[in-house]
């Protein structure tokens, strides 16, 4: 009896674990930019960012971060337990000795929603690791175009 229920429950959350993490067809939460920052020190943030905010309250998800010396880019991504389905993924990109290209990819969902998205976005491009994203996402209030122009 005991043995038919651990099944079930591994047959569940087996199931359960197809149906979690980032999408392959493109529709999870995602951000590319260049950030002002040297490819070491980005790397490092997106690791912090991800060992202090992504691995779930419980800290069952695993952080696995790869680095490439050589071609001077890594990849810091957070995986489901028992699955191993990517929750988050950041891929680095040495552009210059103080630039980094950055995307970031999200599940969207939960602890990975695009709210985490924006604080990694934040963490790596200032080198400051925080579960919330403080800044402003546009500081200039919108202008509307004068329709008359002076004389």
């Amino acid at each position: 009896m005991y043995g038919k229920l651990v099944a079930a429950s591994a047959l569940a959350l087996g199931l359960a674990g197809c149906s979690i993490g980032i999408s392959q067809n493109g529709a999870s939460p995602h951000s590319e930019f260049k950030a002002p920052v040297a490819f070491k020190d980005a790397y490092a943030t997106a690791i912090r960012q991800s060992r202090d905010c992504l691995r779930s309250t419980d800290n069952a998800y695993r952080v696995v971060a790869d680095l490439n010396e050589s071609a001077q880019s890594g990849v810091v991504r957070v995986l489901a337990p028992f699955s191993d389905n990517e929750m988050s993924r950041v891929d680095l990109k040495a552009a210059g000795p103080k630039s980094t290209d950055v995307r970031i990819v999200m599940w969207g969902k939960g602890t990975w929603d695009p709210a985490a998205m924006r604080a990694m976005q934040d963490a790596v491009y200032y080198s400051l690791v925080s579960c919330s994203s403080y800044m402003p996402l546009d500081p200039r209030p919108p202008v509307k175009p004068s329709r008359d122009l002076p004389d």
